[in-house]
């Protein structure tokens, strides 16, 4: 397959919905970056993305790795002091 291949469909698919062009590039990151903040472990994500090692995943992706652990310790406090949400 043509590597311009997978880009020229995204292109017409955004075209016909109607939305802004964004770059496969900017998907990848744009899935990695939800994928952790529901809480996905780093390593499924970093197979996702080829990544051969998880560092290069949280290194990538630290700033989106600290939201979510601050996401995660506030979950934890509301469970431990039972308040409601």
């Amino acid at each position: 397959m043509s590597p311009s291949i997978p880009l020229n469909r995204l292109k017409r698919l955004l075209k016909r919905l109607e939305l802004r062009e964004v770059s496969l590039h900017s998907l990848r990151h744009t899935s990695a970056t939800l994928l952790i903040q529901q809480g996905v472990n780093i390593r499924t994500v970093s197979g996702r993305l080829g990544h051969s090692q998880t560092s290069t995943t949280m290194n990538i992706y630290a700033h989106q790795l600290q939201s979510a652990d601050a996401a995660a310790a506030e979950a934890l406090d509301l469970i431990l002091t039972k308040k409601k949400a």
